[in-house]
């Protein structure tokens, strides 16, 4: 099996782009994402909780991550319970080391807020949709 693609941004963050630039030239990056926003209307409370938890401790997280986050909430709620099987924890492991929020891959990642530049169309798409 083929190792995964890497992303722009994370070859960038990582330096993959700087030691193989030849490998990234021709790639495209994403379009400019929106925050991860608030938690989907049909979550939880335990859920919602989980949600913040993961917002404010993984800042790079964004509006495609929704998904994901929502899975990890939801897997996150349910390891809370003593009754949780091992395959839900194994689970949610997966799912955070997708999210970057492990402390292996967590290193892969070179997050710096400083260097978050604000989009000016940010003003007129800042609500999110609650599902």
């Amino acid at each position: 099996m083929p190792k995964p693609r890497l992303p722009q941004d994370k070859a960038e963050v990582s330096g993959a782009a700087a030691k193989n630039p030849d490998r990234f030239k021709d790639r495209k990056k994403p379009p400019r994402t929106r925050p991860l926003g608030d938690p989907y209307a049909t979550m939880t409370d335990d859920q919602i909780v989980h949600w913040y938890e993961f917002k404010n401790d993984l800042p790079w997280l964004n509006s495609s991550h929704r998904q994901l986050v929502r899975l990890a909430c939801t897997l996150a709620a349910r390891v809370d319970n003593p009754k949780c099987g091992i395959q839900a924890m194994q689970a949610l492991s997966t799912v955070l080391s997708k999210l970057g929020a492990t402390p292996t891959d967590e290193t892969k990642i070179n997050y710096d807020p400083s260097d978050s530049t604000e989009d000016p169309t940010d003003e007129f798409f800042s609500s999110q949709p609650r599902h």
